[in-house]
């Protein structure tokens, strides 16, 4: 050493003669010292022969080695390691052999040991702040101080730099020095070739060279001995080495470039043990430097192992010792995951791992070769090689599953002594596994008692904290803590990287995709690789892609691109740059591409090689010389010595190429080939002034040519697989050894070695490129990278690297299992199939589940008609088996499973001998699906459906022997095991596949049956219904196997699931009843009913707690079934008499199940069955009678311990006391009640229908309601506390608006009541029975009326107000403006005279809860057998006993109710009304009515709210009928369009107006209000008795008002639409009419012709020419011909004018004027003594206003002429029929006329005026202020009009005809003197007044009275003359003080006398 250091200084210093000198001292060789030269002595003896001396010099040699006192270091080390090497090679005995072996091993140890001690010292010193040499502590032994002292002298002897290992100085002790030296010998000795290996096979010998593959006798022995125990001692190295060695960079370095160089020659040796050895280094390599080696691990498992796997010509065993080495790979999941992190994550790195699964995957689904073409060993190696493959492949996922923590991980895959796999490794003796499993025991191993006392966890622990310290550098403290706080969590990381690796599989999927774009057109390709970043849109960029990826792209593209034009442009923007696309851009590429290679020094035709290796000449010839041309150029450049020019070599490199292709094209034929003269000819003067090349040079050129053309690697790749399989085939034939000198077996092994050649040559060149050195921050970084990436849990990665594996994976076990009989490959894949299906549902991956267990499922051949083989039946087993085990995370997988199983029941009952479920259900009379066979003769040939159904039951039998039927029960009552999530799943699959029995499609999803399958069925089924008509739409019939399955299930699970996840899953069960319910096949819904009611009845069982719905979704199926249009009749029935059971049965249980019930019967009442309807109505009548107590104790919280309210008891419970579970519970009962209310309300028919129900079962529903609302007052049912809305009619808690919150409750459970009794009030549908109509409307008026007057007081007066506006006041509105029937348009012909007598009378006050009659009316009623038990209420015993009334023709009066029970049919009346069909004739009355009894019942006593609230809500009704007005729109449009009220923008178009009928009825009611007010005088107070008769004062005043109003306003605007009608324009006001002059309208004083033009409906316009007529009169006509009454068969357009629609309506108003008038009288009289002035006043005003009206009317002849024409126009005709009608009808015209009405309507006013001012002046009342002085001036007025105008009347126009009737005097018709007339009985009513006058008023108005009386004399009504008489008598013989009671007295006496 220190000569070797002299002679280093010595060239350093450039001095000859000491460099001289120096030399010669390391040639003498160095100074030995003593120690040297007794380990020089030692080691002679190894040449001895004995075995003692061998043996004595070994334990000598180990104690210098191990002894603490001598250094053997360096070279005494080596040698001593030699000679006991040497002495194992040449022992004779195995004793010797296994002496040396430990003594090697020995050494070993303690080299390796003391560095590793001395490691662990230096980093415990770092660590505690100690200097490198300072002094041991006590604690350390005699070997540790040894230790030091020994680095002592290491530090001073002087190493130098070798050539092929670092600096020996750099090492941190002699320790670590001596330890690389040993491990680099081995290595090297390890590392050299053994001649075999590469020596060629002989000749003709192929059984010897098996032998010598197989046995190591024919090989130098000493060579083999040497290798494998430098292997071996290789192998104890790495398992016993320590942090010093793994992590010191020499080592790590000597790893590198020694041992894994000699690894690379040894491992494919064709040597069993060598090749062995070498793969156990590897992967104990492999598991402790994974990081450092990461490019060497590459290269061995892609350019090594997977090649050999690859290769067709690698050995048998070759091929065995790689699957190994995977296995023992992929059996640890940390290496695994590591191997998938490092590689396949890494952008810069191969996809090894995808690579391996590639691999085995094809090596597993090798198809076996023909048995007829190939030997039989060969068959057997392939099938082995294939269930080696396959256990790796299952190594794999049982590594996935250790990961995941999964069953299956720890499983032994061994195969048993039957094997393969466990055959093979029992053969060679390999155990790899224990290369890993050994390494468990390092830890333990590294150090020894004997030598140094340093333990190993402060080896390990000072190895860790040297490893933080490099890796952290300079780092301060708080840097490294802040560092450490930000490491992101295993799961980020893993995150991470599984990310990069999902970006760069779809970079790798970008990049294919781009590279076969390219291959199609190279501009789409180049577009896609720059779109996708692969390369910029830059020349030079683009040609350094094609370079680099030359040997991935098409080379014929890459070609295309090099001869493109020079003007040719990527992108065709103008200006563009030719570097970045535009002209010239692939020349650029070209210049750039050429530019990137490499010509220097290489021989003219290698650079052309080069050249054209990258991609294929283009055809043409252009694009050949620019290519070229470039070539030469560049060519030239880098080798300008060889050419002058690059002209010439452009020329040589053309006639280089034409050579090639005269050389090498096949076309050619040899004689006609180029000769090298030729050659050499044509490339005569080409060099420079026309000189010529060097012959030799063109020699040179034209032999390499001939020898080796110019190829591409596709080429040669190509023409070898052709080559291949030629010789393949020709080995089939030509297969014995020695045949024509040689056999296959050694061919192939022939072509290995050249394979394995260019193998270990391309490993080496990749191991000369990867990096020398790397920066320390590179270092840093890759150990930070590498750090991390262990410390990712492989659960993390395991998703991604099974979504690599399972492709290629699904593949391979579906080709092995369906070509494969072996019963290992089989076993093997189905192990394989249920690990990747449980790590694929554990990770999620739901298709990749689904793929398997699909595959599998096909497997079974369960949905085939084929013989079930063995794997088969293994199939279904395993199937089976993954559903009991793994069936918690199958999820949508279950379908193929229970598909599978539903097989499995039908082939058990045709093993069974049973008939299949279609026969049963399919019902006698339909075949089933196999048909029955025909008998055609004892020699028949059995049909195809017998072939099918033989083979069905053989599959059967197997089944049923193989397959425990415990084992598919298990399947489904394991599903009390699954997770909520896995059973929603299983129940949803379950479902489809019973759906797809019930179709008769149960196969469906498995595989397609057979064609022969079809024909069969095809054929046996002949005269059966099709398909189409059965109950599904398959080819079988429908079965129910899977249907008992689910009710099963159900069973099992609904116990014990938590409610909330069992109410889902039932969802899904109860969808799938209610759907099978409905089908066609009434077998099949009957059976999913029954189903229903048996689960139904199970779950019932169990009370339901509170708060919870469970039992409303368990029976939502009969719901569903109910309301599906398409259910069967029978069906429906069915599912209420299971409604019925239930409520009888388990009534006490039901909680939330009751509002499903109520949903079911609300539909049967709308069913299109009447049966059914009736049974609904039966079940809810018998609900009521039988269970009314369960319904009310729903609200009683008996449940509970809070409280108990009995029946009929008061609440003891505060709301406001109530726990909250009680306030839901509450509001919930609540909600059941009004589905209770709903459901007998549906059953009173509101609107028209095809099936229209009985009334019968409509007045039943009726009485319900009375029923609830009694139940409601007597507070058995209680209103909810929360919740109330009214927005929403279907949600909970609907109430009406305008309430406070506790009215709005208490509402919320009379709604649906009162809005149901409101429905049927105004229901459109026909109800007529036995000539009495309107049955139900009036129904609903009596029940309503019942109701509200029993239980009226409960309300509020809010409550009451909305009731009366949202509920009865529209009902009873909608009803009248809905009635169409011919009562509608009936007019009087005077309003003194009705044509309205058959209209009904309102109903008197019910008899109140005690009167007799009802009581005895209930007494009969309970003894009726149907009677309910429970007693009626007070409501619904006055509904039933107005029923009973109405069942026996009476009208609802119970006035003699007692008497009704008891009627029968017999007794009833047999009444018919003239109109039953409308609802204005038979239900207004008591509708309006009903009002009436509300004001006397309720509103008078709520005093003042009951008159400023109430009140006017009533009244509005009775204005509206009575009057008109208010003005209002068609109450339903109104709601349409949301109106607000307003009722004074309401145009006259758009308003409603009632009929003559209602304004009788109107009236007729408003007028029976001061009669119930004079009934409740006696009982109100002062206030209220006063307060109320001035109230009806001002309303009927104001009525009155407002209708002369209106009736003004009509006439008003009538007179001016005739007067527009004919040309004139009306004034402002309605001029004073003329003088009217009575006579005859038959000649015509003017008659004018024009043309209107008129606007039809369409939006047309027509011209009518109207004749326009002046009647003598002064009034007008007129006559139109309508031009659209032609043939063209259009809409008319109307003849009569439009005004004339307006005189119905003034006529009503007419008639609503007198009749107010005419009910006035009797008010006064009654109340007159109560009102003032100011209401007296009012009503005066009111009767003035409506005379002056009616008078102007009367007189106004253009209204007189309108009445006529509206009268004439019914009649129709002209002009000319018109004069002849009015010359001719004479005194029928005052019929209808507006004089008749007008002043009809003004003797009423004027009578009902002199009738008050008469009680004013004549009254005896006491009065509060002075009514005659009032009254006395204004009634002398009206009399002597009133009078005086009779007078003129009555002597100018009127004869007498007979009492109280005038004909006019100039009529000689008998037309009537309509004012005579009218004003007669006014007229006899002022002679009366005049009678009661007293003496002073008399006297004081005699001046004006006189004189009319006397003129009334003359009057021909007999009836006037005797009262004037009378005046005369009486008062006129007072005031001439005449005694007149004497003559009156004698008079009469006399009269008598003579009489007598």
């Amino acid at each position: 050493a220190e000569a070797t250091e002299a002679l280093a200084d010595a060239k350093a210093s450039g001095d000859k003669a000491k460099v001289e000198e120096a030399t010669a001292r390391v040639e003498a060789g160095p100074s030995m010292s003593l120690l040297q030269r007794v380990a020089d002595a030692v080691t002679r003896c190894s040449d001895s022969p004995s075995e003692v001396v061998q043996a004595a010099m070994s334990k000598c040699l180990l104690s210098m080695m191990t002894s603490p006192k001598c250094g053997v270091h360096e070279a005494p080390m080596l040698m001593a390691v030699r000679a006991t090497f040497h002495i194992y090679l040449v022992a004779k005995s195995h004793q010797a052999k296994d002496v040396s072996r430990s003594t090697l091993l020995d050494m070993l140890k303690s080299v390796f040991n003391r560095m590793e001690a001395y490691d662990a010292m230096s980093q415990v010193d770092k660590n505690d702040g100690k200097s490198k040499d300072a002094t041991p502590s006590d604690a350390q032994s005699d070997s540790g101080g040894a230790v030091v002292a020994a680095d002592d002298r290491s530090q001073g002897a002087s190493t130098t730099a070798t050539a092929e290992g670092p600096d020996f100085s750099a090492f941190a002790s002699q320790f670590h020095t001596d330890s690389y030296l040993l491990f680099r010998a081995l290595c090297k000795l390890s590392a050299k070739t053994l001649p075999e290996d590469n020596a060629p096979p002989a000749s003709g010998g192929g059984a010897k060279v098996l032998q010598a593959f197989t046995s190591a006798s024919a090989v130098d022995p000493l060579a083999l001995s040497s290798k494998i125990l430098s292997l071996e001692l290789i192998l104890a190295t790495l398992e016993h080495c320590g942090p010093a060695f793994c992590n010191g960079e020499k080592f790590i370095y000597a790893v590198q470039h020694y041992l894994c160089v000699s690894l690379l020659k040894n491992c494919m040796s064709n040597h069993t043990e060598v090749a062995y050895l070498s793969l156990k280094i590897f992967l104990t390599l492999v598991y402790k430097f994974k990081s450092q080696l990461k490019s060497e691990i590459e290269v061995f498992v892609a350019n090594i192992f997977l090649r050999v796997l690859e290769s067709p010509n690698s050995s048998y065993k070759q091929k065995t010792l790689v699957l190994e080495a995977l296995r023992a790979l992929c059996s640890d999941p940390v290496i695994l995951t590591q191997l998938f992190l490092n590689y396949d994550c890494d952008f810069d790195a191969v996809n090894l791992y995808r690579d391996i699964i590639q691999n085995l995957t094809k090596l597993s689904g090798k198809s076996r070769r023909n048995q007829y073409n190939a030997n039989v060993k060969e068959v057997t190696e392939d099938v082995a090689l294939s269930v080696a493959g396959l256990e790796v492949l299952v190594v794999v996922l049982r590594a996935f599953l250790k990961a995941l923590g999964l069953p299956g991980g720890d499983d032994n895959l061994d195969l048993g002594e039957d094997g393969t796999s466990s055959g093979l490794r029992g053969s060679l003796k390999l155990d790899v596994g224990l290369a890993l499993r050994e390494l468990t025991k390092t830890a333990s191993s590294i150090t020894d008692a004997d030598d140094i006392s340093v333990s190993v966890s402060d080896i390990e622990r000072s190895s860790n904290e040297a490893q933080d310290a490099s890796s952290l550098g300079s780092a301060s403290s708080n840097q490294s803590q802040t560092s450490l706080s930000k490491v992101p969590s295993n799961e980020d990381v893993a995150g991470q990287i599984v990310d990069a690796f999902d970006k760069k599989r779809t970079a790798q999927q970008n990049f294919q995709t781009g590279c076969l774009r390219f291959t199609l057109s190279l501009k789409s390709g180049l577009l896609h690789f720059i779109e996708n970043g692969f390369v910029r849109l830059d020349a030079k960029e683009v040609a350094l892609f094609l370079l680099e990826n030359k040997d991935k792209l098409d080379k014929t593209q890459i070609g295309e691109v090099l001869g493109k034009e020079p003007d040719s442009a990527f992108v065709k923007d103008q200006g563009l740059d030719a570097e970045q696309g535009g002209k010239g851009f692939f020349v650029r590429i070209l210049h750039h591409y050429v530019d990137g290679l490499e010509f220097a020094d290489l021989l003219f035709d290698d650079a052309i090689r080069l050249f054209l290796s990258g991609f294929r000449l283009p055809g043409e010839a252009q694009k050949i010389d620019r290519i070229m041309e470039k070539f030469a150029e560049f060519y030239t450049r880098q080798n300008d010595d060889i050419f002058p020019s690059a002209d010439t070599a452009f020329i040589l490199a053309f006639s280089v190429i034409m050579l090639q292709t005269d050389l090498h094209n096949p076309s050619i034929k040899p004689e006609k080939r180029m000769t090298m003269e030729g050659f050499i000819r044509n490339n005569r003067g080409i060099s420079v002034d026309g000189g010529d090349l060097p012959s030799e040079f063109l020699e040179g050129i034209f032999k390499r040519i001939q020898a080796k053309p110019f190829t591409l690697k596709e080429d040669d790749d190509a023409r070898a697989k052709e080559g291949g399989a030629d010789t393949l085939e020709a080995s089939s034939f030509f297969e014995a050894p020695g045949f024509f000198g040689s056999s296959a077996e050694e061919r192939k092994k022939e072509k290995f070695r050249k394979e394995r050649e260019e193998m270990m040559a391309a490993s080496e060149q990749l191991f000369k490129r990867r990096p020398n050195k790397s920066s320390a921050a590179d270092k840093a970084s890759n150990a930070a990278a590498a750090q991390l990436k262990e410390s990712i849990s492989p659960s993390n990665v395991v998703k991604p690297m099974f979504d690599v594996t399972w492709g290629p994976l699904m593949g391979t076990l579906s080709q092995v299992l369906e070509t494969s009989e072996d019963e290992n490959s089989i076993a093997l894949c189905l192990i394989a199939f249920v690990y990747s299906i449980r790590i694929s549902a554990h990770s999620g991956m739901s298709l990749a589940r689904d793929t398997f267990v699909n595959a599998l499922a096909k497997f079974t051949t369960l949905g085939s008609i084929k013989e079930m083989k063995y794997k088969n039946i293994e199939s279904i087993r395993t199937l089976l088996s993954i559903a009991i085990v793994d069936g918690d995370y199958l999820g949508e997988s279950w379908s193929p499973v229970l598909q599978c199983v539903s097989q499995l029941g039908r082939l058990q009952l045709y093993a069974s001998g049973l008939d299949s479920d279609d026969k049963f259900l399919n019902g006698p009379d339909t075949p089933s699906a196999d048909g029955d066979a025909p008998s055609a003769g004892f020699f028949r040939s059995p049909t195809q459906a017998e072939v099918t159904r033989e083979i069905e039951e053989n599959n059967g039998r197997a089944i049923l022997a193989a397959v425990n039927e415990i084992l598919i029960d298990k399947v489904f009552s394991s599903t009390v095991n699954l997770s909520v999530t896995s059973m929603y799943h299983f129940i949803e699959q379950l479902i489809a596949v019973s759906m797809g029995e019930i179709c008769g499609d149960s196969k469906r999803g498995l595989t397609d049956v057979t064609s022969a399958a079809k024909s069969s069925n095809d054929s046996s089924a002949q005269g059966a219904k099709p398909p189409s008509t059965q109950a599904g739409h398959g080819e079988g019939g429908p079965r129910i196997f899977s249907m008992q399955r689910l009710v099963e299930v159900a069973d099992y699970n609904m116990n014990i699931r938590p409610r909330l996840a069992w109410a889902k899953m039932w969802e899904m069960m109860g969808n799938h009843f209610a759907k099978i319910g409905c089908q066609d096949n009434a077998m099949v819904s009957m059976y999913a009913i029954d189903a229903l009611r048996q689960l139904s009845f199970k779950f019932l069982e169990k009370p339901e707690l509170a708060d919870f719905n469970f039992q409303r979704l368990f029976l939502r199926p009969f719901l569903d079934i109910m309301e599906n249009p398409t259910s069967r009749d029978d069906i429906r029935e069915l599912i209420l008499r299971c409604v019925d059971n239930m409520i009888r049965s388990m009534s006490h249980n039901i909680r939330s199940g009751w509002k499903i019930f109520f949903s079911i019967l609300t539909l049967s009442a709308s069913d299109p069955s009447e049966k059914i309807s009736t049974l609904g109505l039966a079940i809810l009548q018998r609900l009521l009678d039988q269970h009314l107590d369960q319904l009310c104790r729903l609200t009683t919280f008996d449940d509970f311990d809070t409280g108990v309210v009995e029946a009929g008891g008061e609440e003891t419970k505060d709301p406001e006391q109530m726990t909250a579970l009680d306030k839901r519970q509450r509001n919930a009962n609540a909600e059941d009640f009004v589905g209770l209310c709903h459901a007998s309300m549906s059953f009173v028919q509101t609107e028209e229908s095809d099936n229209p129900l009985p009334i019968g079962l409509s007045m039943r529903a009726l009485c319900h309601t009375a029923c609830y609302a009694d139940l409601i007052a007597e507070e058995r049912v209680l209103p909810p506390v929360s919740g109330s809305q009214p927005n929403e009619p279907s949600a909970a808690g609907y109430t009406y608006e305008g309430l406070s919150e506790e009215e709005a409750l208490e509402m919320v459970l009379w709604r649906p009541i009162l809005d149901g009794l409101a429905a049927g009030i105004c229901s459109t549908a026909p109800s007529s029975s036995g000539g009495v109509g309107c049955l139900v409307q009036r129904g609903s008026v009596i029940t309503m009326r019942g109701i509200l007057l029993r239980h009226g007081s409960m309300f509020s007066t809010s409550q009451w107000a909305v009731i009366l506006r949202q509920v009865l006041l529209p009902a009873i509105q909608i009803g009248a403006e809905y009635d169409a029937s011919p009562v509608t348009s009936i007019t009087s012909e005077s309003p003194a005279v009705s044509s309205l007598d058959f209209l009904n009378d309102a109903l008197p006050l019910p008899p109140n809860t005690e009167d007799e009659g009802l009581l005895k009316f209930a007494e009969l009623a309970e003894t009726d057998e149907s009677a309910p038990t429970r007693p009626l209420g007070t409501a619904e015993l006055l509904v039933e006993a107005s029923f009973a009334d109405l069942r026996h023709g009476g009208d609802g009066d119970l006035s003699k109710a007692h008497g009704l029970a008891k009627k029968d049919q017999n007794g009833k009346k047999d009444t018919e009304q003239p109109f039953p069909d409308s609802w204005v004739a038979t239900t207004a009355p008591v509708a309006l009515g009903m009002l009436t009894d509300i004001f006397s019942e309720i509103v008078i006593e709520k005093g003042q709210d009951g008159r400023d609230i109430l009140w006017p809500i009533i009244l509005e009704q009775l204005q509206r009928w009575s009057a008109g007005f208010p003005l209002m729109k068609p109450i339903l449009q109104s709601i349409r369009e949301g109106d607000d009220g307003d009722h004074e923008s309401t145009s006259q178009a758009d308003v409603w107006l009632p009929c003559e009928s209602l304004v009788r009825i109107g009236c007729k009611e408003l007028y029976r209000v001061p009669d119930k007010l004079l009934e409740k005088l006696p009982i109100l107070n002062i206030e209220d008795a006063q307060a109320w008769p001035k109230l009806l004062f001002q309303t009927i005043a104001d009525t009155l008002t407002k209708n002369v109003s209106m009736e003004a306003d009509l006439h008003r605007d009538l007179v001016a639409a005739k007067l527009r009608r004919l040309g004139l324009e009306p004034a402002d006001s309605v001029p004073e009419p003329t003088k009217k002059v009575e006579g005859n309208a038959s000649k015509a004083d003017l008659t004018v012709d024009r043309v209107e033009e008129c606007v039809l409906e369409d939006g047309r316009k027509m011209e009518i020419p109207v004749t326009k007529i002046k009647l003598e009169a002064g009034s007008s006509l007129y006559d139109g011909d309508n031009p659209t009454n032609g043939d063209d068969g259009e809409d008319d357009v109307e003849d009569d004018p439009s005004y004339l629609r307006d005189i119905p309506s003034l006529k009503i108003r007419c008639v609503a004027s007198h009749c107010l008038q005419q009910g006035i009288p009797e008010v006064v009289d009654i109340f007159s003594h109560v009102v003032g002035q100011d209401e007296v006043s009012k009503l005066l005003k009111a009767l003035e206003d409506s005379r002056a009206m009616s008078s102007k009317a009367s007189d106004d002849e253009d209204l007189a002429h309108a009445f006529q024409e509206a009268l004439l126009s019914e009649w129709g005709g002209g002009v000319e029929e018109v004069e002849s009608t009015l010359a001719s009808v004479g005194g029928i015209l005052h019929k209808g006329g507006a004089e008749m009405f007008f002043l009809t309507q003004q003797a009423g006013a004027d009578k009902a005026t002199v009738h008050i001012l008469s009680q004013l002046v004549c009254g005896h009342s006491a009065y509060s202020w002075d009514t005659k002085a009032y009254a006395e001036p204004l009634l002398l007025d009206r009399m002597i009009d009133i009078l005086n105008k009779f007078l003129i009347s009555e002597r100018d126009n009127a004869e007498f005809i007979n009492p109280n009737v005038w004909r006019m005097a100039s009529d000689s018709g008998g037309k009537i003197a309509l004012y005579c007339t009218c004003f007669a009985d006014v007229c006899s009513n002022i002679l009366e007044t005049i009678l009661n006058f007293d003496d002073d008023q008399f006297n004081r108005n005699k001046d004006e009275i006189y004189p009319i009386i006397c003129s009334l004399i003359r009057v021909q009504s007999e009836e006037i003359r005797g009262l004037v008489q009378e005046i005369f008598a009486t008062k006129v013989a007072a005031v001439l003080g005449i005694n007149t009671a004497g003559t009156t007295g004698d008079e009469s006496e006399g009269g008598n006398a003579s009489e007598e």
